[in-house]
């Protein structure tokens, strides 16, 4: 991967985790003994921040030192418009394919509940980084959706958006 793309997609990782900060303001967080529904995306969104940012600063580190030790070399797609690289590298377009279901995921999860989202979100994302069958993405999402029902309805007692499904 180029440091243009590393540094673009450390960039979108930051924007998500900024995304489920901003998330966090529209529940309360109640206290550490009763905590409310904004712990969750507050915690999400702080390690996406945090390992986006750190991401960032390890690959301008690198470009950094690689710069230093070759004069300003050129990469040879520097200059290309997004379009065209997009088209011309599939990792790329499994990329934006999967940005696009994530922010499906986060507005469908106000439709039909976040249980149903995220099991929903954990198969196309599965699916989209090129799982081989069907079975082990759908007991994946299983185990996702009944982890995150045990731990937060049933021990912390958080209540998630509910949909029209669960």
């Amino acid at each position: 991967m180029t440091t243009r793309k590393e540094i673009a997609s450390n960039l979108v990782v930051i924007l998500f985790g900024a995304v489920f900060l901003a998330y966090t303001t529209r529940y309360p967080l109640d206290t550490w003994e009763s905590p409310g529904p904004a712990v969750f995306p507050l915690i999400v969104g702080a390690v996406l921040v945090f390992l986006g940012a750190g991401q960032l600063v390890r690959v301008l580190w690198k470009s950094r030192r690689k710069d230093h030790h070759h004069h300003h070399e050129k990469h040879r797609d520097g200059d290309q418009p997004a379009r065209e690289s997009i088209l011309r590298n599939s990792g790329d377009g499994k990329a934006l394919r999967m940005i696009v279901v994530f922010i499906l995921y986060l507005l469908m999860m106000q439709w039909i509940g976040f249980f149903v989202s995220t099991f929903l979100f954990a198969i196309i994302s599965s699916r989209l980084a090129e799982a081989s069958d069907w079975g082990r993405p759908i007991a994946l999402s299983a185990g996702v959706t009944v982890c995150c029902y045990l731990l937060f309805e049933v021990w912390l007692k958080l209540s998630f958006p509910r949909g029209v499904l669960f």
